[in-house]
Parts: C-alpha cells; sequence; structure tokens
C-alpha cells in the first residue's frame, strides 16, 4: 500500500506574518537607536553652544552611538531588563500580550535612551572642555587674516597648539581654547571659515604626546 502522501502545512500567510514581526521589530530598534544617539548628539553640542539641528549627521552615525550609550551606561540596559521581565510575567499570567502592555513598555524604554543619551552627552562634553582631556585634539591655524588674540591663530604662520578642535563642518572649524575646572570661568567657542585658513595642523594620537 502507498504511504498516504505528505500535505505541507505551512502556509504562505505564515511566512508573510514572520516577516512582518522582523520588520516591525526591526522599526522599533531604528527607531530607539536614532533617537538615544540624538539625543547624546544635541546635549553634547548643546554643552558648547551649538544648535545641533544646523549640524550635518549621518544617520549611521547617530544610531551608532546609542550602542556607545548603553555601553557607557549600564542603567539603561537594567531597566530594559526589568521592562522585559515584566512582560514575561504578563504572558504567562494572561497567556497573551496586549498592545497596550507592548506600547507603554516602548514608551518607558525610550524615555530611558532618551534621559541617557542627554546625561551621557553633557558629561561628556564637560569632560572634553578640560585641559587635561585627550578626547578632542589640538589645532593650529595659519590664518589669512587676523582672527584676534588666540594663541592658535596666526596670520601667515602656525599659532600654538592650545586650541582644542570640536569639528569641522560646512566649510569651517569650530575650536575652543579648554578651561582648567569644569564650572570654572567661560568657554568661548570660536568659528573659522574654509576661506580664512591658509593651513591647519591637528595634533591627535602619538603627535600630541610629542608636544
Amino acid at each position: 500500500m502507498a504511504a498516504p502522501p505528505v500535505i505541507d502545512s505551512a502556509k504562505p500567510e505564515d511566512a508573510l506574518v514572520v516577516v512582518k514581526a522582523l520588520t516591525e521589530v526591526s522599526t522599533v530598534l531604528l527607531v530607539l537607536t536614532f533617537v538615544g544617539g540624538w539625543s547624546y548628539l544635541a546635549a553634547y553640542y548643546r554643552t558648547f553652544g551649538l544648535n545641533p539641528l544646523e549640524l550635518d549627521f549621518e544617520t549611521s552615525v547617530v544610531n551608532t552611538l546609542a550602542i556607545y550609550v548603553l555601553y557607557k551606561s549600564l542603567w539603561p540596559l537594567i531597566i530594559f531588563a526589568a521592562v522585559i521581565a515584566i512582560l514575561a510575567v504578563v504572558v504567562r499570567r494572561w497567556h497573551r500580550l496586549e498592545r497596550g502592555w507592548v506600547a507603554a513598555a516602548l514608551s518607558v524604554f525610550l524615555f530611558v535612551v532618551v534621559v541617557a543619551g542627554a546625561n551621557r552627552g553633557r558629561h561628556v562634553a564637560d569632560q572634553d572642555m578640560l585641559v587635561e582631556s585627550s578626547s578632542l585634539p589640538n589645532v593650529a591655524f595659519a590664518a589669512k587674516t587676523n582672527v584676534g588674540e588666540l594663541p592658535c591663530v596666526e596670520v601667515g604662520t602656525f599659532g600654538s597648539f592650545d586650541c582644542k578642535l570640536l569639528l569641522h563642518t560646512k566649510s569651517a572649524y569650530y575650536f575652543f581654547l579648554p578651561v582648567p575646572v569644569v564650572g570654572e570661568g567661560s568657554l568661548n567657542l570660536y568659528m573659522l571659515p574654509d576661506d580664512q585658513v591658509v593651513a591647519s595642523h591637528v595634533l591627535r594620537g602619538l603627535d600630541r604626546n610629542m608636544r
């Protein structure tokens, strides 16, 4: 007697459900990482007096920073684990997970990521503006015209390496004179357009230790 034909019970709809679920999870993770990275960048550059909305940041950079924030700030991961544990208890007790619980959990974790990013951004900025910090490179400029009494900017030749370079964007250098102690004195951020710069010398890595 011939064996009965094997009936494939898998339905095309099942594959579509899996793909849809994976897409929804990926979208949520992308949103969370973007918000976390953006809150970090916004807090960091606002500490220096810049408007982050006027700066050009790629989405990949913003998302990568969120991973850095979670790595440096352990408590968001602890809260995330607690949220997952609560959802597991809800599923075990009621044998299902309502959308309201999911929305509430995502809202809590979104708030945690935003707060963690902002706190980390302000803390890192406070440390980077110090003289003893080695995170930002030192910079010296040879400018076309005199831009004021800045030791790192000279006309026709390089100034000293007393300034730190914050970033270079939109055809301009943003730099500052570091402060000895956080909260003491004032930090002034300077901008030097590319068309006013003859040459720039950035010291980072081993070069900075040879000064």
